[in-house]
């Protein structure tokens, strides 16, 4: 139960075209989590750092429970949950489930532990693979099947897609020639069968800069 069911007001407001998105009767809110300076348009962004996008400026999971049940439809997040905490991570997916309304979508997009990036960053906490929120959701789209002693009932996960990042394009007399991440973005993704092979087998190879996960609320 968040701060505001229990009849405790909570020492902020979060103002967003009039609105108060922590206000008893808020409903439909489209998040974007960790927004940095980049926030998905149309999405409410929040963000506890101060030189950011953000319409919320405070600690995403003390925003989350402070949200009512239900009260949001969609969730996006790039590049921001590999900075939490491991001992957060399954606090933070339970408070999402928590607020997203029935047949509410989250889209969570985070480095792939083969992306060399990903370790170059002494603030990064957590490392994602292809099947990481499979272990969270209580169903998934990948064939793999994994143990589900930390899967979160109501919570499915629908689509898995990866992304090859090459470096600086090459050209050829003023034209630019294609590279290797050309060919791999639409190969790998053709199917899930194809990610999860791809990763068992050729990520120590050809490194996955992030992958994106598609989550739904039943």
């Amino acid at each position: 139960m968040n701060a505001i069911a229990e009849g405790v007001v909570p020492p902020f407001t979060a103002t967003l075209q009039g609105r108060n998105i922590f206000a008893e009767d808020t409903r439909g809110l489209k998040l974007d989590l960790g927004c940095g300076s980049r926030k998905q348009p149309g999405f409410t962004g929040v963000d506890i750092g101060g030189n950011t996008a953000a319409d919320v400026q405070m600690d995403v999971l003390e925003c989350l429970r402070n949200l009512r049940d239900n009260s949001v439809d969609e969730i996006y997040s790039r590049h921001y949950m590999e900075h939490v905490e491991p001992r957060q991570f399954g606090a933070m997916m339970r408070e999402i489930n928590r607020v997203l309304s029935s047949q509410g979508r989250a889209r969570i997009i985070v480095p792939h532990y083969s992306n060399p990036y990903f370790y170059s960053d002494p603030t990064h906490r957590l490392p994602f693979g292809v099947h990481t929120f499979s272990y969270v959701c209580e169903s998934s789209c990948l064939e793999r099947q994994v143990p589900k002693y930390a899967s979160i009932a109501g919570l499915r996960l629908i689509d898995v897609k990866v992304r090859f990042e090459g470096l600086k394009r090459p050209r050829l007399l003023g034209i630019r020639l294609p590279v290797l991440s050309d060919f791999l973005n639409p190969f790998v993704n053709r199917s899930h069968r194809a990610i999860e092979r791809f990763e068992r087998y050729f990520a120590g190879v050809f490194s996955i800069y992030e992958v994106s996960f598609t989550i739904e609320k039943s």
